[in-house]
């Protein structure tokens, strides 16, 4: 069995991006735009051929305010404004102006009708409502071919600060737009061109694959994709950037068998996307994720990297949070986490990050609170295994034998080759740190308590 990944080995990448990758397409508000060219080259070839819908084009229709009150009219109308800004930002997507989407303000819109006047493929639509001090708003995505929505969403806040609250949702609604649109557009693609797909096409279908479940197939399957699309383009840095991701979360997960060579590779790729795109938050987790493997302190400064050029991005303060446990600093990570959630708490990855709060706990050993949020995980991912583990420590260190049992019995069905030295193998390979090791001794004292096998 390959030693290098594993749990915590897993713990940044492969956590991060399971049920989603919510991060990736993330809001960039802070950007030039010249810092997106492959975004200038879409809205030219948009432009200079508006009889071709572009694969990421779209309009975000002004959000209707259901109150009569002036003071949320401002509201809605900035959602619809900055939404616009941060989605325009996005690599390879063509956005109608917000001047032209306002002529449709309080209008009746026949949604084919708009796809083909505009020649666009997709419309986000919104609706803004006061309840007593709370403001409600949902938002939905349409495709313009069938008028239908393929997605909806619902989204909460207090008024009491509404200038607080667009911030907060605009950077939620983008997150959440982004992945389903690549997703939507994806299926659409396997359609339309199944036998001729260009490299935009092999990788959007290489993100739809990191969005859903992860395992060692899907990554490898999302790996060929991007480098489908590499061998058409060599220099298309969303590929680039999909295949490091997809090297550092075999790295992470124990599926690589030359980690060596493999963190040469992603390193030189990363390296190459950040020296086009030196802001982007994700190549920065992307390289943090990388160092994660032995190098925690620098996997910290890019993830501090990444916040600075997102502060936004809950991915980022995830992946800081589970770096500075590896760090020894398991006291400073539950501030990270939390704001993840807080900040994306309908993430798919979710039960990772309460996971994140559950390893952190078991650091430190406060074994009720990392019972609570083991269960958190579990519920929400009964397939992912690590949350079993320090599951059964926090009961094996709490002398509560009697849960130990049924507990140990669903990792063995997961994870039948799990041991004791196993997983000390795996946390001494992640990292140095002498109070890391001394925290992680403790987890491994709980999992003999437990009677897990030693070897």
């Amino acid at each position: 069995m390959q030693l290098i990944g594993g749990a915590l080995a897993s713990i940044a990448a492969v956590g991060a991006i399971a049920g989603g990758l919510v991060g990736y397409w993330t809001v960039w508000k802070t950007l030039r735009t010249d810092v997106f060219p492959e975004s200038q080259k879409t809205q030219k070839e948009a432009t200079a051929r508006p009889d071709i819908a572009p694969r990421l084009s779209l309009v975000v229709l002004p959000f209707a305010n259901l109150n009569n009150d002036a003071e949320q009219d401002y509201f809605a109308d900035g959602i619809t404004t900055d939404l616009t800004t941060d989605l325009a930002q996005m690599p390879d997507t063509f956005v109608i102006g917000r001047g032209t989407a306002f002529t449709y303000r309080n209008k009746q819109v026949d949604l084919k009708t708009l796809g083909k006047d505009l020649g666009i493929r997709w419309a986000v639509q919104g609706a803004v409502q006061r309840a007593g001090d709370r403001v409600r708003m949902n938002v939905s995505l349409a495709d313009l071919s069938t008028g239908r929505d393929v997605w909806s969403d619902r989204f909460d806040g207090d008024r009491m600060n509404l200038a607080a609250l667009q911030d907060q949702v605009t950077a939620r609604l983008a997150r959440s737009l982004n992945v389903e649109l690549i997703q939507a557009e994806s299926r659409r693609s396997l359609m339309d061109q199944p036998a001729n797909p260009d490299a935009v096409d092999f990788t959007m279908r290489g993100w739809a694959k990191v969005y859903g479940p992860q395992s060692n197939v899907t990554i490898t399957e999302a790996k060929d994709l991007f480098e489908a699309a590499l061998h058409l383009d060599p220099d298309h840095v969303d590929a680039m950037l999909g295949k490091a991701w997809c090297i550092a979360s075999g790295i992470l997960s124990g599926w690589s068998t030359a980690v060596t060579e493999d963190k040469k590779i992603a390193t030189s790729l990363i390296d190459k996307v950040l020296s086009k795109r030196p802001t982007s938050a994700n190549a920065h987790i992307t390289k943090g994720n990388i160092l994660l493997y032995g190098d925690p302190e620098g996997a910290l400064s890019e993830f501090d990297a990444a916040l600075e050029a997102d502060p936004n991005s809950p991915l980022a303060y995830a992946t800081k949070g589970i770096a500075l446990v590896t760090a020894g600093r398991a006291h400073e990570s539950f501030d990270p986490v939390q704001i993840a959630l807080r900040l994306s708490p309908k993430d798919p990855a979710r039960s990772t990050w309460h996971f994140f709060l559950c390893h952190a706990h078991a650091h430190v050993q406060q074994y009720n609170e990392a019972i609570e949020e083991c269960r958190r995980s579990i519920n929400l991912n009964k397939l992912y295994w690590m949350p079993y583990v320090d599951l059964i420590s926090a009961y094996g260190a709490t002398g509560q034998l009697e849960m130990t049992s049924q507990v140990t019995t669903e990792l063995d069905a997961i994870l039948p080759d799990f041991t004791v030295q196993w997983f000390r193998q795996i946390g001494y390979a992640r990292s140095s740190n002498a109070q890391f090791r001394r925290e992680y001794d403790s987890i491994l004292d709980g999992l003999r308590k437990a009677g897990v096998r030693e070897q």
